[in-house]
């Protein structure tokens, strides 16, 4: 009984080392322990002949999101247990099925396996209905951005394939090494070359990119609202207004956008009839007093509604209705671009948070809109635009990613896609109050300024705003819970990364080695004869 309890402590020992080499990089720490940090867990596999790897996973990563992620309790307890359980069976099941290959077939099938199948998971993870992709490997590699420059060729999975492959390649040479009890040199030079030749072609990129010379003026508002006690409430729409109008008359002279946060003002903005609201007109004579040739970009609220004289059903699937009403009525997150002329740009958010603005497989799940957690203004099932859209002043195309969206890098890359050469992203980070969680959404902005290759002027509620320039770096940011604004200029790029010009190569890859090696798996139980060398 005594060694078995030293053998249980032993292997849970390993987990919690896994663990926290994994949340290591999320805390802000740094990220060079992700190529390590699957070797303890990989030695509980080979302790233990695989027996124990599967649960030992799921309690490695289990702890991983308690790490990181347990900040999302502060709004919403629920969602918290969710993405935890959820990321746990997930990548959980990509574990067992790579214990039960390597149990039953060749190392480096087995290997392969799990290589292919965790980034095709990434990569699901980042496009299905649930999706909560926070803790991408890759995106862990924010911390530590200029060593990821080559991030506009693979993206942040590409981060996540030489994370894996490195841990792979250093487990194996420590293991021979515990074996022989010798150190050979050999054994160490694939993995040294893994991480070497990637992070000095990194380094060389960012010591040789030049930004170009064309710039904007920006200013990113920070009204610093607080979400629970004024933003949906205890502060009027009109003193909202009026703080945001005084913010947009302090802005510098020669900015030419001037951009707000996400759900900037809590309104019933009816698609349609935004245009001679109050709100419009305000804006509108104070741009044309101080900033004639200059937009507003902000965060609102937008309603579209279908009276049922004309529809027989609800006309989408995400539509609603309340009792002896006439019509249904669908909800938005949007962000509206505001100038002198007569005509209004709207995008609406199309990568929605879940548990709070979708719920999955909605249409066969609609009952669940009950449970969506509440964290003021709209909640339940919005309604998306599907794809992205660019604002324009003049000449000058901007995309404006909302919150969450600067987590999907090939959706952030489609606003560059379509001509955008300079990005915003708006957000109310408020909810989660003073925790990591703000940090690390902030680095994730970071990641997406490589990958496209663009400036990034970011405006956040309570905070952090920031300006990022197109090798990731943060120019200028404000501080957490200050009202403030950071004005500053972005460089312009019209140029276009292969990220952006194929998407996710590596994910799609990935996605059919993994088929094509499972297929194999399968052959190779029939016959009994490994083609692999």
């Amino acid at each position: 009984m005594t060694n078995r309890l030293k053998t249980t402590a032993v292997d849970a020992a390993l987990c919690l080392l896994s663990a926290s080499l994994l949340a290591m990089p999320w805390s802000g720490v740094t990220s060079l322990t992700l190529p390590v940090a699957f070797v303890p867990l990989l030695f509980v596999q080979r302790r233990h002949a695989g027996r124990r790897f599967w649960l030992a996973a799921m309690f490695t990563f289990a702890l991983f999101n308690l790490f990181t992620i347990s900040w999302v309790a502060k709004a919403a307890v629920i969602g918290a247990v969710a993405a935890t359980v959820a990321y746990t069976l997930y990548f959980g099941s990509v574990a067992a099925l790579y214990n039960a290959v390597w149990k039953r077939a060749p190392k480096s099938l087995a290997y392969t396996l799990l290589v292919s199948c965790w980034v095709a998971a990434e990569r699901l993870y980042l496009n299905g209905e649930i999706s909560f992709p926070w803790l991408n490997l890759g995106g862990g590699l924010a911390t530590d951005h200029i060593l990821v420059q080559w991030y506009e060729y693979t993206g942040s999975l590409g981060g996540t394939l030489w994370i894996l492959i490195v841990n792979l390649l250093l487990f194996e040479a420590i293991s021979k090494t515990v074996d022989d009890r010798k150190f050979v040199p050999s054994r160490w030079i694939a993995p040294m070359l893994w991480i070497a030749v990637p992070v000095i072609w990194s380094l060389a990129i960012y010591a040789s990119y030049d930004e170009g010379d064309e710039k904007v003026a920006v200013t990113m508002l920070q009204p610093n609202i607080d979400p629970y006690k004024d933003k949906f409430g205890g502060m009027t729409q009109n003193a909202q207004l009026d703080r945001l109008v005084e913010m947009v008359r302090r802005a510098p002279a020669d900015s030419r956008f001037i951009v707000a946060p996400e759900t900037a003002l809590d309104d019933n903005y009816w698609i349609g009839s935004i245009e001679g609201t109050h709100m419009v007109d305000t804006l509108r004579r104070t741009l044309a007093e101080t900033h004639p040739g200059a937009s507003v970009v902000l965060g609102i609220n937008t309603f579209r509604g279908y009276h049922k004289m004309m529809y027989d059903a609800p006309p989408t699937t995400t539509a609603r209705t309340l009792p002896g009403r006439d019509y249904w009525w669908d909800a938005y997150n949007s962000a509206l671009c505001i100038d002198t002329t007569e005509t209004l740009q709207l995008y609406h958010k199309s990568k929605l948070v879940i548990g709070v603005e979708m719920i999955p497989y909605h249409e066969y799940f609609a009952f669940l809109n009950k449970l969506s957690v509440d964290l003021g203004g709209i909640s339940g099932m919005l309604a998306t635009q599907e794809e992205s859209t660019c604002f324009h002043n003049r000449d000058l195309e901007t995309g404006c990613a909302i919150c969450y969206e600067s987590v999907y890098g090939e959706y952030f890359a489609s606003f560059v896609e379509k001509g955008a050469k300079v990005m915003f992203v708006i957000t109310n980070d408020g909810w989660w109050g003073d925790t990591p969680g703000y940090r690390q959404h902030l680095r994730f902005s970071q990641l997406r300024a490589i990958e496209t290759r663009r400036s990034i002027g970011r405006s956040a509620n309570t905070g952090i705003s920031a300006l990022i320039n197109e090798r990731g770096d943060i120019t200028a940011q404000t501080l957490w819970d200050e009202e403030c604004m950071l004005s500053g200029e972005l460089t312009l790029n019209d140029c276009t990364t292969l990220f952006v010009r194929y998407g996710d190569i590596t994910g799609r890859a990935s996605t059919g080695v993994f088929l094509l090696s499972l297929l194999y798996f399968f052959a190779y139980r029939r016959r009994k004869k490994d083609y692999i060398v």
